[in-house]
């Protein structure tokens, strides 16, 4: 049996494959999964990553988080320091406590670097799909893709069968998709530690990726990897890494390495988006 704290997340992933098993959950987390699937108007969500290492920020981030009442949060990855350590996700989890929306996992390279640690991973989370990569829908209007830029043989290249899974998932979308991974297509030439060596170290790949994105007009597309806050648009598509959870910076903090989450808000056709700083100071706003 799993622990009582993923629960939570073992609610989610049976809501948005099969509504009817609500039964099978706490009424609590079953009223709150239930709200999510049913919103038809506004609603908001918090976007972070990057954690691993940083349990204070960490802790300060999500409580900030919290008081903006979001309907949910993503993690774009690196949610522990070390691939597979029970002890890590044991302390992850603990952390995670005051979340008390659905939570969205996203896998990163310190999550997963092997089939072993693949598979702890998804033994320590239930998410839908195969867990490693998935979608859900937010009302009638708004989907959620997150990929597994890390998989077991394709790093940082989103390929073969979840390339198949994910041109599927994009037909007939809704009037608004969000994308989330750990690696960014497009990093920070100056400021990036990564450049050249994320997903867009397969140029190819990358290019496909971003055809299939602007072809059914993603509004945007988060990604960590990079310990900064970073915004740029390509062609019709806006990237934002958001890799400002814990971990150690990358960069000065006028050039985006300063703590952080992104607070998103959905109003119909509007997107708005806010970057908080830890201290709660509004660092960046935009429109996707």
């Amino acid at each position: 049996m799993r622990s009582v704290r993923r629960l939570f997340i073992a609610a989610l992933a049976l809501a948005i494959l099969a509504p009817t098993a609500f039964t099978a959950q706490s009424t609590e987390h079953a009223e709150k999964l239930k709200k999510l699937s049913l919103i038809k108007g506004k609603y908001s969500f918090i976007v972070l990553g990057d954690n691993r290492s940083g349990d204070g920020v960490y802790r300060n981030i999500i409580a900030r988080a919290m008081e903006r009442k979001p309907d949910f949060i993503v993690n774009v990855g690196d949610q522990i320091p070390d691939p597979g350590d029970g002890d890590d996700w044991d302390r992850f989890w603990e952390l995670s406590k005051p979340i008390t929306v659905p939570y969205f996992l996203t896998v990163g390279n310190h999550d997963v670097n092997s089939r072993k640690s693949e598979q702890i991973y998804q033994e320590q989370v239930d998410l839908p799909g195969n867990e490693l990569y998935y979608r859900f829908r937010v009302g009638t209007a708004s989907l959620f893709i997150v990929l597994d830029s890390y998989l077991t043989g394709e790093q940082k290249k989103i390929t073969g069968d979840q390339y198949q899974w994910l041109k599927n998932t994009m037909n007939g979308a809704p009037e608004h998709i969000f994308v989330f991974l750990h690696h960014p297509l497009y990093g920070n030439k100056e400021q990036g530690s990564h450049y050249g060596r994320s997903v867009d170290q397969y140029p190819a790949e990358r290019d496909r990726l971003q055809e299939l994105f602007s072809t059914h007009g993603v509004d945007g597309v988060f990604a960590g990897h990079e310990h900064m806050y970073h915004r740029q648009k390509e062609g019709v598509v806006t990237h934002i890494i958001t890799g400002g959870a814990g971990a150690p910076l990358y960069a000065k903090d006028e050039d985006g390495g300063f703590y952080h989450f992104i607070h998103v808000t959905v109003d119909g056709e509007k997107v708005s988006g806010e970057v908080v700083d830890s201290k709660g100071k509004v660092r960046d706003r935009f429109a996707l």
